[in-house]
């Protein structure tokens, strides 16, 4: 039996004569982790409708009920960091440089693009997700960046949406990776669409029966009023954030830029909330170097372009799969799964501030930059 395509799309049919492109992550028994395959394809996909005149909008789904997009295939990434030889790294360096770049390209999309959270959506998934002008979280909506827990970092424009989000938020989920439910993206700009499932059907009628004109902003504006009246007429019972209830508690835990303080203060906690006591827990075993990166990032990112972002981590990027915790993390985590990754630091005091700079240096001159094109 021929393997099912990993990236599947099709055109719907509108009732004026227009189309809408519907592409499908298909890989659900891996929770439709992308690969470089598949970042090449989406790249070609999109590329495509938004040069065509018929296609008037588009929609990004994920295979399964379980993930939109877990994130990369992190197993290929493992081979290619511990391979011997000259091919050593390739790999994992061609698979991030196109991730990176497909996502800045996919931010320039400018057809109505809805993304269908269910399920995971996280890291280099919810980096795609995050490029959809019509984001959409169901109940099962479970989204965050987690690459503390396998010394990476949190990245395909993390950098950008952690630093621009409602403080304490963003350092939260950069250090913590909790995962977030459909209420709480909401609340932080992460989707802009809160809905039960049951409304699959209910896009499909909404897209496939709008009067799509050649003007886009209308476009936009139109499918914004369906999108609306669809979640206000959801049937499913969505979970209610925890955000407010725990605010004054992260804020006090976050304030100041000393993160060995920081950490400190979080480690101290004696309350019985389980997400907060999961979020500790994730920082505690979770990288010692990712949380300073994450750190660094939110420092930053404010005063960054998207385009500065992309090409600082496609830096970091570089520097990571050259440093030895992210190879370790994913084999405690994903490969032999014993869940006791060696890190380089026993804990975020002994990371030497020599080794934070190392991670987030260049290794490129500005003018040979792999994005000075873009």
């Amino acid at each position: 039996m021929a393997k099912a395509p990993a990236i599947l799309t099709e055109v719907l049919s509108t009732q004026c004569g227009r189309g809408i492109g519907v592409l499908t992550l298909n890989v659900p028994k891996a929770m439709n982790a992308v690969d470089l395959d598949m970042v090449n394809a989406i790249d070609e996909h999109m590329k495509a409708w938004q040069d065509d005149a018929n296609i008037v909008a588009v929609i990004m789904r994920g295979a399964g009920e379980k993930a939109f997009c877990a994130g990369g295939d992190i197993r290929k990434l493992y081979r290619s960091m511990t391979l011997k030889g000259r091919t050593q790294y390739r790999y994992a360096d061609d698979f991030f440089r196109a991730e990176y770049r497909k996502n800045y390209v996919l931010h320039q999309f400018t057809k109505p693009l809805i993304a269908w959270g269910q399920g995971f959506v996280m890291g280099g998934g919810l980096g795609l997700f995050v490029c959809a002008s019509h984001r959409i979280g169901t109940e099962s909506l479970r989204l965050a960046w987690p690459e503390v827990r396998i010394g990476l970092f949190p990245d395909v424009t993390a950098t950008w949406y952690l630093s621009h989000m409602p403080a304490p938020w963003g350092l939260w989920m950069g250090l913590t990776g909790s995962l977030m439910n459909a209420s709480e993206c909401k609340q932080l700009g992460l989707t802009h669409y809160a809905m039960g499932s049951e409304q699959w059907q209910g896009i499909l009628e909404l897209v496939t029966n709008l009067p799509w004109q050649d003007n886009i902003a209308r476009n936009h504006q139109e499918l914004r009023k369906g999108l609306q009246q669809l979640e206000q007429t959801t049937t499913s019972e969505l979970p209610a954030a925890r955000l407010e209830a725990n605010e004054e508690q992260v804020n006090k835990w976050l304030e100041g830029d000393d993160l060995v303080a920081i950490a400190k203060r979080m480690s101290a906690y004696k309350g019985g909330d389980e997400w907060l006591q999961q979020g500790i827990k994730n920082l505690q075993q979770g990288c010692p170097a990712t949380a300073h990166i994450a750190m660094e990032q939110i420092r930053r990112g404010g005063f960054m372009s998207l385009k500065e972002v992309v090409a600082w981590e496609l830096d970091i990027a570089w520097q990571s799969v050259r440093h030895p915790d992210f190879a370790e993390g994913v084999r405690a985590m994903v490969i032999d799964k014993d869940f006791k990754p060696q890190w380089q630091h026993k804990d975020i005091q002994s990371v030497p501030r020599s080794w934070v700079e190392e991670l987030l240096r260049s290794p490129w001159k500005v003018n040979e930059h792999p994005y000075v094109d873009i």
